[in-house]
């Protein structure tokens, strides 16, 4: 059986207080990161503002995948997700642009890394530079993940391609006025600052379980209407709430 150990860090600004379990399974143990009250959270969005069709039929020259570009604002949906937790605890979200660097660094830092074992050293540095930038005492960041083995573990879907990414909705499971399923290949990440340099203090698969209520066939599946499209934004809202709800319960605040 491990032993739990209480580590706690002094950094500018910053009293992060974490538990680490120790022995075999250290590396799998989830991370709670303490921060005094009115503490700033930068809330930073790296994922697209699109949807990934991907149609599924039985004859493989009938299947597909488009793309769509969608109006919404991410940036927007992930700050609401977070901020009325934050707040609640005494916290100040604090909306941030990625910048440059790190949006230069998403493909290396979230789709070709496998964040289960932590953030790359090179990918450390954005991070830390961002934060002492904005004076943020942590951060939360959404990003794009990929269905496959090193982003999605046991979540992962088999019967689908290992290139899907981000925000997905697939059809022709179960015929042409099935409702499709929709799925979140994305990363929530929260990352503050630790002994031995910034550190992913928790981790959260964007998941499924969810189906396009309301869904009407489309006259055309390969020309869906924009319209349309913009039915799956509170749906795909409500999943980002889920995750980020995950999320914030590895946040405490030190009374």
């Amino acid at each position: 059986m491990s032993t739990t150990t209480l580590v706690s860090a002094a950094v500018p600004g910053l009293v992060a207080t974490f538990l680490v379990a120790t022995g075999a399974v250290a590396a799998k143990q989830p991370l709670t990161l303490q921060l005094p009250a009115g503490a700033r959270v930068g809330v930073v969005n790296l994922l697209d503002a699109e949807v990934t069709h991907y149609h599924a039929s039985r004859f493989l020259q009938d299947s597909f995948l488009k793309t769509h570009p969608v109006k919404w604002s991410v940036a927007a949906m992930l700050l609401g997700a977070v901020s009325g937790e934050l707040t609640q605890l005494g916290l100040a979200p604090v909306p941030l642009a990625a910048g440059a660097e790190l949006s230069r660094a998403r493909e290396s830092c979230f789709l070709n890394a496998e964040l289960a074992k932590g953030l790359r050293k090179e990918c450390a540095g954005p991070f830390a530079r961002l934060a002492a930038a904005e004076h943020v005492d942590a951060i939360i960041v959404l990003g794009p993940g990929r269905n496959d083995s090193a982003h999605a573990a046991g979540a992962r879907h088999r019967e689908l391609p290992e290139y899907l990414r981000g925000w997905c909705f697939v059809s022709g499971e179960g015929g042409a006025d099935t409702a499709p399923a929709l799925l979140a290949f994305t990363e929530l990440l929260l990352i503050a600052a630790a002994p031995a340099g910034m550190q992913i203090f928790d981790r959260e698969w964007g998941g499924d379980g969810h189906t396009w209520t309301g869904y009407q066939p489309p006259a055309d599946l390969k020309a869906i209407p924009a319209q349309q499209l913009d039915q799956l934004q509170p749906l795909f809202g409500a999943m980002l709430q889920e995750q980020a709800g995950t999320l914030l319960r590895h946040l405490q605040v030190a009374r």
